[in-house]
């Protein structure tokens, strides 16, 4: 089967007139839930949205309703972030849920120590992620304080703490931990 390219459907669409248009984007949306959140984007109704995405974020690691304990589900969190970053392109409202992605895994992590290695590199990724994004935006003071918090509140699980400390330090130019000093050890390496 060939593809269907936006040249092919700008030929197919063409022909019909607006009210037509209309009703089609209107099926589309009672049909496709993410049509319907993209146009909700565009009109201003984001806050809902990131509300929502938030949520379905915190539900993973924070507030499990399965007997009591988070589902911890990368796959569903990740892709609450990415279905995210097809709704809109302001940097601060992708950086809020790029941001609790992260927050939330901590919690776990700070409330359940798994020791599993991907509790923590998947954190870590995110956090470079977003502060690459904060970078590149010229937003990195805005976020500074919650970014800060993260670290803070870090665990010391598969060099996790360490991490974010460092990633940290590289991107505002001084560390968190150790009162803003690093340890007279922090440079000794076990062998």
């Amino acid at each position: 089967m060939k593809n269907f390219t936006i040249t092919q459907l700008k030929k197919q669409l063409s022909p019909k007139t607006k009210e037509e248009l209309v009703k089609e984007i209107a099926t589309l949306c009672q049909i496709f839930p993410q049509v319907k959140e993209y146009y909700q984007a565009q009109e201003s109704d984001i806050q809902e949205l990131v509300k929502k995405y938030k949520d379905i974020i915190e539900k993973e690691f924070i507030e499990g309703k399965t007997r009591g304990l988070p589902k911890a589900r990368f796959s569903t969190a990740r892709k609450a972030v990415n279905d995210f970053k097809k709704l809109t392109d302001d940097t601060e409202l992708i950086a809020d849920v790029m941001l609790t992605y992260v927050e939330s895994i901590s919690w776990f992590n700070n409330a359940y120590s798994p020791d599993i290695e991907e509790f923590y590199t998947k954190p870590e990724n995110m956090f470079d992620n977003v502060l690459t994004l904060l970078e590149n935006h010229e937003l990195l003071e805005k976020f500074e304080p919650r970014v800060r918090k993260i670290v803070e509140n870090a665990i010391d699980g598969w060099g996790y703490q360490d991490y974010l400390d460092d990633r940290y330090e590289a991107a505002y130019g001084k560390p968190v931990r150790w009162g803003g000093q690093r340890s007279a050890f922090a440079h000794l390496t076990i062998s």
